[in-house]
């Protein structure tokens, strides 16, 4: 029996009930511990009393094939220990093949014999993914594997990737609690982004030209601001109106079409015919280019099967980013232009009909200042039912910074049914949902509270409550779940508060 499927917008579980995905990114990039950190049964518990049901758990190109033809073995079999280990604590898990600035020279990702730049030079930013926009090194990289040029044994960059792939699911498919492949993390255009940041920089020169009535400022002077944090927060505030927001966004989509309709979505399709050589069941999930996860409409295809549908196991799973994570700033992030990107991706959700899980999102690490930004994001969850992998696990303590109220959360883990709506307020101790319950799907319906006392001294009211239900705390926490009887079918709803 097949742990996880799709069908229309929803993620079902094995026994028939619609899950909401909620979980965190446990990615290693660290070369030296062999990308597999040293997670324990600690970490995984910690897991499963926040309520998580889902990690995305990440794999290094470098580490499954560190030489031409040669994959490695040992380092897969690790990864099925982490698999194995998530399964000990009821966590479904996605495999996440990552990469950050594509290469492990730079960051993470390609192994340095498929890092082809040039005699480009790679020059380290103040922030990080500033390397994307600017540095050639690391755009010709990307060049080069979507050309599929050969590497030093002949084979095309984008094959060796594929076969990487093979290799990984030949061996993990068994695994019970594996329910996908997200096929690559934040695919790069590459040197073509230099006309995206041109028609970005363009399109805001001008906005900020009719609000100051001066004269645009040039490109220097836009990047000079760009590349200064405390500058480049003074400049953001122009973009706290959704229109203007919405047209230097719009100014990078020429690019991002050609790119996503010629380029990726045709990667995405050849990866998931290999995938599904080895497992044709497993889930594929599709991501969008870097500049969708602030909110550019993506163009991304489904793929499509040997009998020229999209196959029917695959889910949208884009990230969703303000323009000041990974900075300082990352606290301040604007609530509308959040709202703005995460409709966005919900209109790309419904053209593919497939179901969509953020695949990352928060990035607030440690910061005891962005519970507010963390709760505006899920408010967009609930809103579009959809589920959320926040980046990233860092240590059991992590929840201890402010953000993590919006992080763990109470929210409808399993439903025997369909569910029409929910929201949870924890300074209230309210929580709402209602649902269509199906009746052939006689099983529980199970809700998880990260403080399952509180939630009982609230009053509670549930239709068909005579069929029952019961409060079960997790160990050595405050959170459980209230598990509702199934009632024979029919228009439910719950209000706790």
């Amino acid at each position: 029996m097949k742990s996880m499927t799709t069908k229309g917008s929803r993620f079902i579980d094995a026994q028939g009930r619609q899950v909401i995905l909620h979980g965190i990114s446990m990615v290693c990039k660290d070369k030296e511990k062999g990308y597999i950190d040293d997670w324990t049964q600690t970490d995984f518990l910690k897991l499963k009393q926040w309520g998580f049901n889902v990690i995305r758990l990440g794999i290094i190109w470098d580490g499954i094939e560190p030489s031409p033809g040669q994959f490695n073995g040992q380092y897969v079999d690790n990864v099925r220990e982490m698999i194995r280990l998530a399964d000990q604590y009821g966590l479904y898990v996605i495999l996440d093949m990552h990469q950050d600035l594509y290469s492990s020279l730079y960051a993470d990702g390609a192994p340095a014999w498929a890092t082809l730049i040039d005699n480009h030079e790679y020059a380290r930013t103040d922030l990080w993914s500033d390397a994307y926009l600017f540095d050639r090194a690391v755009q010709t990289a990307f060049d080069h594997f979507w050309n599929n040029t050969p590497a030093s044994d002949g084979i095309g960059l984008q094959d060796h990737y594929v076969s990487a792939w093979r290799f990984v699911v030949e061996r993990l498919r068994a695994e019970p609690n594996l329910i996908g492949y997200d096929m690559m993390n934040e695919p790069f255009i590459g040197s073509k982004v230099e006309e995206m940041v041109q028609g970005m920089f363009a399109a805001y020169g001008e906005q900020a030209a009719k609000l100051t009535g001066q004269l645009p400022p040039n490109m220097e002077e836009l990047l000079s601001v760009w590349l200064d944090p405390e500058k480049k927060l003074q400049a953001l505030s122009l973009l706290d109106s959704i229109d203007v927001y919405r047209q230097v966004m719009h100014a990078t989509a020429p690019a991002q079409v050609v790119f996503e309709r010629d380029v990726l979505s045709p990667f995405f399709q050849k990866t998931g015919q290999a995938i599904r050589e080895a497992d044709p069941d497993r889930i594929l999930f599709l991501e969008t280019n870097y500049f969708s996860n602030l909110g550019v409409t993506s163009s991304i295809q489904p793929v499509v099967g040997l009998n020229s549908q999209p196959d029917d196991q695959q889910a949208y799973a884009p990230h969703g980013y303000d323009l000041v994570t990974d900075s300082d700033y990352v606290h301040v992030a604007n609530s509308r232009r959040i709202d703005f990107i995460f409709e966005n991706h919900a209109q790309t959700q419904n053209r593919l009909n497939m179901p969509m899980v953020i695949g990352e999102w928060g990035a607030y690490g440690e910061s005891h200042l962005a519970e507010q930004a963390c709760l505006d994001v899920q408010k967009n969850f609930e809103r579009l039912l959809c589920g959320d992998i926040y980046w990233c696990y860092l240590y059991p303590e992590m929840d201890q910074f402010s953000s993590f109220n919006g992080v763990c959360r109470g929210f409808p883990a399993a439903v025997a049914g369909k569910i029409l709506s929910y929201s949870y307020d924890r300074n209230y101790n309210r929580f709402e949902m209602e649902w269509d319950e199906d009746a052939g799907v006689d099983v529980p319906t199970r809700i998880y509270f990260p403080d399952i006392k509180a939630m009982q001294s609230a009053d509670l009211m549930l239709t068909s409550a005579e069929s029952g239900y019961e409060w079960s705390g997790l160990e050595g926490s405050t959170a459980g779940y209230l598990c509702l009887q199934h009632s024979g079918g029919g228009r439910r709803t719950l209000r706790i508060g």
